[in-house]
């Protein structure tokens, strides 16, 4: 199922794009400079739409920054939320008596960089290096030294193809092809990690924007023992995270909505289901509200279901 949806994708965008490429060149054609390239890449989507789209916005930001060998980011969503609680704070992973609590303060930091400035591949691929850190701490959990519960790390590397394919009606400015590998850095029996490729695919259609991201984790040996630093932290882990995750997202005036899901396509039926909404709170910051439902909310707890809501600040929009 997972190598077979993602084969299917890779199929569909290559049929596409090759399509739009003419059989045979008449003359030969000057090779273009890496400005040239992202100058013509630019005009593309530009000309794809009558208005210019929040996605488009975002992929011209990104190849702006592809030209400028120090620049920093945006990948994910910036957040912090300083009041959140949870309905089933998960003691199971803990050996001792360890009490957590309800309420945690919960914030994800996530940038990019471009990994080769000013190198284009393909004509319009652009290679990112992207980290997020995503942290439950109990900061109000005093009588256990206010501990970070868990805080999962994350590199990337995307290779990002700009297209102009469409598919029912809807446009496919951006696809990207990556290589991630997430961890908590916790040790024995506390450890957990994993690594996967994906592809995840950007669609529009008119304000409605949509982000479907198919991955396959690669094997790992089983532990030879519990405290092993080498082999599989979690076997099982793709029973709780799924094989895939779907993200929706739509502005509505000043204000955003986004909702992202996960499954595991089988009768279980386990997964999980995100629902965020910002508004307009400073010109830098937003009002953020997060509720969180099902497994995998970090690493630590991928097999721990659990419900969770949140209030606080957003520093960048989804897109």
């Amino acid at each position: 199922m997972r190598s077979s949806t993602l084969w299917l994708l890779c199929c569909f965008l290559s049929t596409n794009l090759s399509a739009a490429e003419p059989t045979e060149k008449t003359t030969e054609e000057p090779e273009l400079s890496v400005k040239e390239q992202v100058a013509q890449t630019k005009k593309k989507l530009h000309e794809s739409t009558k208005d210019t789209t929040l996605l488009n916005q975002r992929l011209m930001e990104e190849l702006d920054a592809y030209e400028n060998s120090f620049a920093l980011i945006p990948h994910k969503v910036n957040y912090i939320l300083p009041f959140t609680y949870q309905d089933s704070p998960n003691n199971a992973p803990y050996s001792d008596n360890r009490s957590v609590m309800h309420s945690e303060v919960k914030f994800q930091v996530s940038f990019k960089v471009p990994v080769i400035p000013k190198t284009v591949f393909a004509e319009n691929g652009y290679l990112f290096f992207g980290y997020t850190s995503r942290s439950v701490w109990q900061a109000y959990n005093t009588d256990e030294s206010s501990p970070f519960r868990d805080t999962n790390h994350e590199p990337e590397i995307m290779l990002m193809f700009t297209s102009d394919a469409e598919w029912l009606g809807a446009r496919i400015p951006a696809y990207t092809f990556g290589f991630s590998h997430q961890s908590n850095g916790q040790p024995g029996e506390l450890s957990r990690s994993w690594n996967r490729i994906y592809l995840d695919v950007m669609m529009e259609y008119e304000d409605f924007y949509l982000s479907f991201k198919p991955w396959w984790r690669l094997p790992e040996r089983s532990k030879r023992d519990i405290n092993d630093v080498k082999g599989d932290d979690n076997p099982d882990i793709d029973d709780f995270y799924g094989y895939f995750e779907l993200r929706g997202f739509r502005r509505i005036h000043d204000n955003e909505l986004s909702l992202m899901i996960r499954n595991n396509l089988r009768s279980d039926n386990k997964g999980a289901i995100e629902l965020n909404y910002s508004y307009p709170f400073s010109p830098k910051v937003r009002g953020y509200v997060q509720i969180f439902h099902g497994y995998g909310e970090t690493l630590l707890d991928y097999n721990h279901k659990n419900t969770r809501i949140g209030i606080g600040f957003m520093l960048n929009n989804w897109l």
